[in-house]
């Protein structure tokens, strides 16, 4: 090397040492930045070719090595728009609301919502006139729309099917869900007997039109031991159906009861009673599956005022009596083919075993029309149910439906849903928020805003639900702010400061050789 190549290692090495100074800076300057991943600068040697050999005289040049799959710091904020990652995987956003933009990553969870120029829905005002609102979106710190997936009919989310997220207070103001599932947990108190005050829940459901319809259901023990049946309770209800269940029939010719049947009516008491024509004698448990408020209908009587439907008051005298809401006619069947018959299906019993737990039915299915033409139609889960002794016990109950309301409140939880407070008093996951992975994060390049834009470096985005994947978790109301460990920086920027003052001495000798050299003379 001629003397004054000797100049390139020195100077390669202060461009090279003062660009690596320049990346600290830049780290240090973002060490609270949202989302940020810091650049560390490392050296390769440059090779020169001389005229007989391969030489590693040629300097030292930078080069930059991102940070992307390393996690940044969690920080608290208490804001509930602010969602951070732990582990794998970027949030995806997009300049534009619809069309074809192109979609950036990110990891600063400090969102917003902001209105789109253009973007209004007309809605009902609480006084019955008809506004005009702006919709408002969910987006990040750049004003880009954040991505997430909005639950299906069945409150289930999908990763591929991400779109720009509306949460404005009239987000959902349309949209409802009659009730399809329900749940009990209850423990009814084997202690109660045939007869006692009901035991009563009542549940709020949502009908065909999303409305909001309080079923009460009362638990009544029958006179068969751990069995209890269910009824049914509501304002406009015009009819109803608890099933399984099957229409009840009692008769003077019935198989299986006692021989010369006969019903007797008591207009004094307003009763009706099944008993032995030859000793009078009550035929026990002939309505034991009756209880208060169901209703029969009687037939074939030789009074026609006995020959209608009543509803019944309660059940005696071991179940061979109807107490009945009258009026009746006194009257004793005698040989008379009478029947019975319950004006709807008696809806099958909880049975229970000695030890208090459920036999069947695990399951039941409700349906009901309402006075206005509204359906409701849903399957009742009872397989958690019990009998002990003690109290009436709550606890747990559940169902799916949701009204129509507006959005009073947002937040995330740590699944990545949104959670929306809504004005009837319900929390709802609205959406869920997805993460996207990279075969190689540290590939993607870095644009302004500190978002990330896919490369052919680093693969394909892959679309996954952090609590679906053990790659990565979030934590609610705490950003991600920069990977930056100021100690190491402060030592990286000692030991570049001390090479960049050696490449500058290396100069300098060079440089008063090169001086001596020249004034030599011969």
């Amino acid at each position: 090397m001629s003397g004054y190549g000797l100049f390139q290692p020195a100077t390669l090495g202060m461009q090279s040492q003062a660009h690596r100074l320049n990346t600290i800076g830049y780290n240090i300057a973002n060490v609270n930045t949202g989302g940020f991943k810091r650049t560390d600068t490392e050296f390769e040697t440059l090779l020169s070719d001389t005229t007989f050999q391969q030489s590693d005289l040629g300097g030292v040049k930078p080069y930059a090595r991102a940070t992307n799959d390393i996690q940044g710091l969690i920080t608290p904020t208490q804001r509930p728009l602010d969602l951070a990652i732990v582990g794998d995987g970027f949030f995806a956003v997009q300049p534009e609301l619809t069309g074809t933009s192109e979609i950036f990553f990110t990891r600063d969870g400090s969102f917003n919502v902001n209105t789109v120029d253009g973007q209004t829905s007309s809605v009902t005002a609480d006084d019955g006139s008809t506004i005009t609102v702006s919709n408002g979106y969910l987006v990040d710190k750049n004003g880009y729309f954040v991505l997430g997936s909005a639950a299906d009919a069945n409150g289930q989310f999908s990763s591929s099917a991400a779109a720009p997220m509306r949460v404005d207070q009239y987000a959902f103001t349309n949209q409802g869900q009659p009730t399809s599932t329900a749940a009990f947990e209850f423990n009814l108190p084997a202690n109660n007997e045939f007869g006692s005050t009901a035991e009563t829940f009542t549940l709020r459901t949502y009908d065909s039109n999303s409305n909001e319809r309080n079923i009460s259901f009362d638990f009544s023990p029958t006179q068969t031991e751990n069995q209890w049946r269910i009824g049914v309770r509501a304002d406009n209800l015009t009819t109803s159906t608890l099933g399984p269940g099957t229409t009840a029939t009692t008769s003077t010719t019935n198989a299986g009861m006692a021989t010369d049947t006969q019903f007797v009516f008591n207009a004094a008491t307003n009763t009706v009673e099944l008993e032995t024509i030859a000793t009078g004698a009550s035929v026990n448990n002939a309505f034991s599956s009756y209880i208060a408020g169901d209703q029969i209908t009687f037939a074939g009587a030789a009074s026609a005022g006995n020959n209608a439907t009543f509803t019944i008051s309660n059940v005696i005298n071991n179940g061979s009596t109807l107490v009945l809401n009258g009026p009746l006619t006194a009257e004793s069947t005698g040989a008379l083919a009478v029947t019975g018959t319950s004006a709807a299906a008696l809806t099958n019993p909880l049975t229970f075993t000695p030890l208090g737990q459920l036999t069947t039915p695990t399951s039941m299915n409700f349906s009901a029309t309402w006075s206005d033409g509204a359906t409701s139609t849903f399957s009742l889960d009872t397989s958690a149910m019990t009998q002990f002794n003690g109290d009436f016990t709550i606890f747990r109950s559940s169902q799916n439906g949701l009204g129509q309301a507006n959005i009073t409140d947002l937040s995330f939880d740590n699944n990545g849903q949104v959670l929306g407070t809504f004005d009837d008093g319900t929390q709802r996951a609205i959406y869920k928020i997805p993460l996207y992975n990279f075969a190689n994060p540290n590939g993607l390049e870095t644009a302004n805003g500190m978002i990330f834009k896919e490369t052919g470096g680093s693969g394909s985005a892959t679309a996954f639900f952090g609590d679906q994947s053990s790659r990565a978790s979030f934590v609610a109301s705490a950003i991600e702010i920069s990977n930056v460990d100021i100690a190491a920086e402060f030592a990286r920027m000692i030991q570049t400061q001390n090479a960049y003052n050696m490449s500058a001495t290396s100069f300098k000798t060079i440089d008063e050789m090169t001086t001596v050299a020249r004034d030599l003379k011969a």
